[in-house]
């Protein structure tokens, strides 16, 4: 009987991957066009200045709209009318993590988290024929990137999210923006089905304009030397000029990022995540290829043991595409580094494959060969020596070396 109501209930969570929309999309077909949004424009880097639009190279515009009640909001639309996410709303160069848990074994703990509190696994659904990857809250969960030293915030970062809702009960999700040596000066944003909750207080509930359908929503907040903005699904929902707890406590920076959310715990209804990105505005790629002479690249993903690319890697080789293009004098060697799991002989192979498939997909792209070259190093080159899963993931990376 038990077997019996488990199936049922992955039946239930396949079938609503299969089939729930996001203003009319299935779930892969959101993540999909959101990367290839991201791929194909170039959006001016004013929105943390706080200028009036931005415009993007091909089919976007963010600008301000006045809605019903008399009030003026941000929206980002594409070239139908549709309010979309802000595309390239992370440059790939200024990344520190990201995750689309894609690489992932299910029913594991996903690689690159810490637990703090419940049950969260990874999981993986069909979706158009193609695996996607996803975090599933069993019980309401907390947890958090995992990083050598919890200090890599700091006054000026991006964080960006897809997260599920079925719009059954209580349903959220909360960033939980730290400062692990000043406890008092923490900051919470709560994502919930129709909108954010600045720092726990409903009082201060900001409401997306619309109805929407179950789905997945993507958030993407800013926070730049006290100034907090945050989008919901390409509607400016926050705008804080000067985040402060009282008068005398501006917050000004954080050290490090806590996940969690409120989860039914039912099997049919929990709680996913399917992408995460956290960023600072830092470098451009090009800037930091010139100044350090390399990039090191943690955020271009592959299969597990294989050479196949991930989805969250295409916007990643699209900005390297954009850099290549915009500088044609520039030539790179591709480096592939592995962990030290499996044979030498195993890790040479899929180093130097994993190297010429970023070579291919830029060769595609319409950069020449004559600008590339690609080789691998296996685990020779390691970063970290400690053995566990933090130190393999930094490990397994590609790398960009100048000529």
């Amino acid at each position: 009987m038990k077997t019996l109501k488990l199936v049922k209930r992955l039946a239930l969570v396949c079938f609503l991957f299969m089939f729930a929309t996001g203003y009319g999309q299935d779930a892969g077909a959101i993540f999909k066009k959101k990367v290839k949004k991201r791929s194909k424009q170039n959006i001016e880097k004013t929105i943390d200045k706080g200028l009036d639009a931005v415009e993007g190279s091909v089919g976007t515009k963010t600008s301000e709209e006045k809605q019903e009640d008399g009030s003026i909001i941000v929206v980002t639309r594409d070239e139908t009318g549709m309010n979309v996410p802000v595309p390239g709303f992370i440059d790939p160069g200024t990344a520190v993590f990201v995750d689309d848990f894609n690489t992932e074994r299910p029913s594991e703990f996903p690689s690159r988290w810490t637990l703090l509190k419940g049950t969260l696994q990874n999981s993986q659904v069909v979706a158009l024929g193609k695996k996607e990857g996803v975090v599933q809250f069993i019980t309401s969960s907390r947890f958090k990137p995992t990083f050598k030293n919890d200090n890599y915030l700091g006054d000026s970062f991006k964080i960006e999210v897809q997260c599920y809702f079925h719009k059954k009960g209580n349903e959220s999700y909360t960033l939980n923006l730290q400062n692990k040596d000043k406890k008092h000066s923490n900051y919470q944003i709560t994502i919930r089905g129709d909108g954010i909750v600045p720092a726990g207080s409903s009082s201060q509930y900001a409401r997306f304009p619309h109805k929407l359908p179950v789905g997945w929503r993507t958030v993407q907040l800013s926070f730049n030397q006290g100034v907090l903005k945050v989008f919901y699904e390409g509607y400016q929902l926050i705008n804080i000029p000067k985040l402060n707890k009282g008068e005398d406590r501006d917050l000004t920076e954080f050290s490090h990022l806590e996940v969690s959310a409120l989860s039914h715990g039912s099997g049919e209804f929990d709680s996913m995540i399917n992408y995460i990105s956290i960023a600072h505005h830092g470098l451009p790629l090009y800037k930091k290829l010139m100044e350090e002479g390399r990039l090191v690249m943690n955020n271009i993903n592959f299969e597990v043991n294989s050479y196949t690319l991930t989805s969250n890697s295409y916007v990643v080789l699209d900005g390297i595409v954009t850099m290549l293009t915009d500088h044609p004098d520039l030539s790179i060697q591709i480096h592939g580094h592995t962990d030290a799991n499996g044979t030498n002989e195993f890790n040479q192979t899929l180093s130097e494959k994993r190297a010429a498939a970023v070579l291919n997909y830029l060769t595609q792209h319409g950069v020449a060969t004559s600008r590339l070259s690609s080789m691998g190093y296996g685990e020779e080159k390691p970063i970290d020596l400690a053995n566990n899963e933090a130190a393999w993931a930094k490990n397994r990376r590609v790398e960009l070396v100048m000529n």
